[in-house]
C-alpha cells in the first residue's frame, strides 16, 4: 500500500504491505458546524453550571480572557468577537476586557504571531497581554491548592473581576483531556507551579481520562483563584468548529469531553509491534511533538517501537531545551531523588524526561526530525532516522521481522487510540 505522510513542508512516501499494517487512522471525520456563529452564541446561551454571562457580570467590572497561545489551534479570531459581542451586550465594554496569553511555560509569542493568530479586528479593540512565568512582578501568591501546592499565578488575572477561560478540548498527557481549567494552570500559573503540577502529572499518567489527579490538581486551582467561565470548542482533525461549550469549569467541560471523545477517540483492531506517529500540525518542537509518543504507547504493544515522525524546526524546546541531560542520561529514580533535593534546575524538564523515560523502558522510541540533530537524538537514547530515510527503514525492519504488524496514527498530537472490547463505542 502507498501512502504518505505529512512533514513541515512536504510529504513522505511511504510503502506498506497490506498484510503488515494493521491500521491508519486519524481523529473522524466528523462534518463542521454549517454556522460557527450561531453555534457559539448557543453555548453562551444556554450554560452548563452557570448563570448566563448577563447574568454574572455588571457595568463597571474589569473582564479578563484566559485565551491560547500559538502552540494551538483554538479559532480565536473566530470566538473573541463573539464572546465580546456578548460581553457588550451585558454591559461591559471592549476598554474593560483584556486578554492574557495562557502560555505556561512555553516561549513568548512575537508581535507577528500574535497579529496573525488573534487579527486586527481583536488586537486594536482589547489588549493582549503576555504572560511571564518567571517574573514575580507579574505573578502572585494566592494560597495552596489541597494537595499543598502553592498557587503562584499571573496577577493580572487575580486582579481582575472576572475571569473567562477559552480554550479548544482535545486528549491531552498527562492532564488527560486540554481545556476547561487547564487554561489557568498550567496556562497561566508560576514556574514552581507549573512544574509542580507536571510532576504530579508524570506520576499519574492519564491521557484520556477524565478524572485524572492533574485534572483535580487544576480545578483546585481554578476553584482558589476563581476561575468564573469558560467557553470551549471541539474542532474535528481539519480544525473545524463541532461544538462548543460553555458554563463551570467543570460541568461544561465534562459535557465538552463527551463530544470531543467522539471526534479524537479512535478504536483500532489491536496492538501494532510498531507505531508511526506523526504528529502534524502539532510538532513545532519536541515538548509539543511528544505527545504523538504518549499517544502512540496505547497503539503499541510492550517490547514494540515507536517511529515519531516530528517536524520539531524549534528543536527540544527554546523554554526547556536541557532534555537531552535527563532523557537517555539518567534513571527516572535519579531524576526523583535530584528533584527531591531541589538541585533541579527546571523541574518541568525533568517531568517531561520522567515521561518519556517510563515509555522507553516498555518500547524503543525512533525519530525523524528536522530540528533534532543525529547525536541529540541518540543522546535521548533514540534511534535516529533521516528526513529521507524512512521507507529504507522500515523496509530494514521488515526483512528482520517479515510478519512485524505497522500501525499508523495521523494527528498523533491529539488523537487518542483505543483498543479493547467496547472501546469506541
Amino acid at each position: 500500500m502507498k501512502l504518505t505522510i505529512p512533514f513541515v513542508d512536504r510529504s513522505l512516501g511511504l510503502e506498506i504491505p497490506d498484510r503488515n499494517l494493521i491500521f491508519d487512522v486519524a481523529p473522524r471525520d466528523v462534518p463542521p458546524s454549517t454556522d460557527f456563529a450561531g453555534t457559539i452564541r448557543q453555548a453562551l446561551a444556554n450554560p452548563i453550571g452557570a448563570p448566563r454571562l448577563a447574568e454574572m457580570v455588571q457595568a463597571g467590572m474589569q473582564v479578563i480572557l484566559i485565551c491560547d497561545d500559538n502552540t494551538r489551534v483554538t479559532p480565536v479570531r473566530q470566538i473573541i468577537p463573539l464572546l465580546l459581542e456578548e460581553l457588550n451586550q451585558a454591559g461591559i465594554p471592549d476598554q474593560d476586557i483584556r486578554i492574557i496569553l495562557a502560555s505556561g511555560t512555553h516561549r513568548q509569542m512575537t508581535e507577528g504571531e500574535i497579529e496573525a493568530k488573534y487579527g486586527t479586528e481583536i488586537t486594536e479593540r482589547v489588549q493582549v497581554l503576555r504572560h511571564y512565568y518567571k517574573d514575580s512582578h507579574e505573578l502572585t501568591n494566592y494560597g495552596v491548592t489541597s494537595r499543598g501546592i502553592p498557587v503562584v499565578v499571573n496577577r493580572h488575572v487575580v486582579e481582575a473581576d472576572f475571569r473567562i477561560a477559552v480554550g479548544n478540548i482535545v486528549p491531552h498527557h498527562p492532564a488527560g483531556w486540554a481545556a476547561g481549567a487547564k487554561a489557568v494552570l498550567p496556562g497561566v500559573g508560576g514556574e514552581e507551579t507549573v512544574a509542580a503540577m507536571h510532576l504530579l502529572g508524570s506520576r499519574y499518567p492519564a491521557l484520556g481520562l477524565r478524572e485524572s489527579t492533574m485534572r483535580k490538581e487544576m480545578e483546585d486551582f481554578a476553584q482558589v483563584i476563581h476561575l468564573d467561565f469558560i467557553l470551549n470548542v471541539i474542532l474535528n482533525r481539519d480544525a473545524e468548529l463541532v461544538g462548543a461549550v460553555a458554563g463551570h469549569f467543570s460541568k461544561a467541560h465534562k459535557a465538552g469531553v463527551e463530544i470531543s471523545k467522539g471526534v479524537y477517540g479512535v478504536p483500532i483492531p489491536g496492538l501494532a509491534d510498531l507505531t508511526i506517529s506523526s504528529a502534524t500540525p502539532m510538532d513545532f518542537d519536541f515538548f509539543q511533538g511528544d505527545k504523538g509518543i504518549t499517544s502512540a504507547e496505547l497503539s503499541t504493544c510492550v517490547g514494540g517501537e515507536i517511529v515519531l515522525v516530528a517536524g520539531c524546526v524549534e528543536g527540544i524546546s527554546p523554554a526547556h531545551p536541557e532534555l537531552a541531560e535527563y532523557v537517555g542520561a539518567m534513571t527516572n529514580d535519579e531524576i526523583w531523588k535530584l528533584v527531591a533535593a531541589k538541585a533541579v534546575q527546571d523541574p518541568l524538564t525533568a517531568a517531561e524526561a520522567i515521561v518519556i523515560n517510563d515509555i522507553r523502558a516498555k518500547m524503543a522510541i525512533s525519530l525523524l526530525s528536522r530540528g533534532i540533530p543525529a547525536e541529540k537524538c541518540r543522546r535521548l537514547g533514540f534511534t535516529y532516522i533521516e528526513e529521507d530515510g524512512l521507507q529504507e527503514y522500515l523496509a530494514g525492519r521488515l526483512r528482520q521481522q517479515p510478519g512485524l504488524k505497522i500501525g499508523i496514527l495521523r494527528h498523533s498530537a491529539d488523537v487518542l487510540p483505543l483498543c479493547g472490547p467496547g472501546e469506541g463505542a
